[in-house]
Formats: structure tokens, C-alpha cells, sequence
């Protein structure tokens, strides 16, 4: 039964469904599966015993219980690594329990950590995904009208889905957004349009561009 511990990252070729894998020092806990970044940052501040991170089939220790990090060098992190980004559950190692999910937790919001410009752009695509194509365009015109006014909105709006935006991230975003043509296939609908040539033409070039590219 392969054994893993922190001091040394066992590399692991293939999994045996019917392998049982222990962790040194971890008789009894609980495992976890982080699917995302923001659930790994999560689950190594909470209190699961092991983490699988799937998306990079990686096995990590997390020895100092809710602390951020994972803890000690040598005795917590990585240690193994699955080729081949397997499925795991906590019935292939011995003694754990699954874990609940950090992420319904919502007692962590005011954890986010704003210094890590990364997840802001994972979150405005996920926070876009939730808006229909009518709403993303009215966002584009109020964003392109009145910048300061849709930011508002936006970052108003996002905190009730629970979402953190930085608001200078969310204003490069949405810019890079508009000239990258990320709205040319959103139809802009009729009251859109004419809002936004009726209130001035100078916008108007910011959309000639719409047919080059």
C-alpha cells in the first residue's frame, strides 16, 4: 500500500482502483477535492487533512489545520502526484472521510484575498456567464457612456452574487472586453443603440470598428 508523506513527492504512474493509499500522520481526517484555484485557496485554510487538487492531479497535506499555507516544510504540502489527472475519493485512503465542500461556506467571503489580481478575471467571466446577452449589452453601453456609473453597478451587483470585483481590474476587464470585440457577437438591441448614438457621436467610432477585426 503506497504510503505518502510530505518529505519526500511520490509520483504516481497509475491508480489501481482497488488501491488503498494511506497518508503518514494521517490516521483519521478528512479529503478534499479542490476543482478550481479558489477552492484549493480555500480548503488549505479549513481544516481538511488532505487535499486533491484535480485539475493538476496533485495530492497535498494540509498540516496546519485552518492557518493559511499548508503548513511545515517536510511534514505538510505536496505530497504526490497522480499522471493523468485521475478521479480520487476519499474511500481509495485509509481512514478518511470526505469532506464538506468549502465552498458553500460563505463564511469565508471576506477572506478573498484582494491582493491576487488573477481571481478577478475568473470571476467577472463567471459573473457574465449569469448575465443574459440583453444585460451584458446594456453594460457595454453604460460602460462605454458612463464608465464610473456601470463600475458602480457592477461591483453593487456582483457582491450579491458574491463576487469580489477590484474595480480596477473590473474596469480593464470590461475594456479589454469591448475592444477585444468580446461584444461584437452580442446584438446590441434597438433601445441600446439608439441610446448610445443619441448621446453623442463621439462613441460611435469605438463601434465602426465592429467590422474589421
Amino acid at each position: 500500500m503506497p504510503d505518502f508523506n510530505a518529505k519526500k513527492v511520490s509520483k504516481v504512474k497509475a491508480v489501481d482502483p482497488d488501491a488503498s493509499y494511506s497518508v503518514e500522520g494521517t490516521e483519521s481526517g478528512s479529503f478534499a477535492i479542490a476543482s478550481s484555484k479558489k477552492d484549493l485557496k480555500a480548503l488549505m485554510r479549513s481544516d481538511a487533512a488532505v487535499v486533491y487538487d484535480e485539475k493538476k492531479g496533485k495530492l497535498y497535506l494540509n498540516e496546519n489545520g485552518t492557518a493559511k499555507g499548508w503548513g511545515a516544510k517536510k511534514v505538510g504540502g505536496l505530497i504526490a502526484k497522480f499522471k493523468g489527472k485521475p478521479e480520487l475519493s476519499a474511500e481509495q485512503f485509509e481512514g478518511m472521510e470526505a469532506f464538506d465542500a468549502v465552498t458553500g461556506d460563505h463564511d469565508h467571503e471576506h477572506d478573498h484575498d484582494h491582493e491576487d489580481g488573477s481571481d478577478t478575471k475568473e470571476q467577472i467571466a463567471a459573473y457574465r456567464e449569469i448575465l443574459t446577452d440583453s444585460e451584458e449589452a446594456d453594460l457595454l453601453v453604460d460602460f462605454t457612456l458612463e464608465p464610473k456609473k456601470a463600475l458602480k453597478r457592477v461591483i453593487k451587483d456582483g457582491k450579491k452574487e458574491g463576487y469580489v470585483f477590484d474595480r480596477d481590474e473590473l474596469a480593464e476587464e470590461l475594456d479589454e472586453m469591448n475592444n477585444g470585440g468580446a461584444f461584437d457577437d452580442i446584438e446590441l438591441d434597438a433601445v441600446a443603440m439608439q441610446s448610445l448614438f443619441s448621446r453623442g457621436g463621439e462613441q460611435e467610432q469605438a463601434h465602426k470598428g465592429n467590422g474589421t477585426g
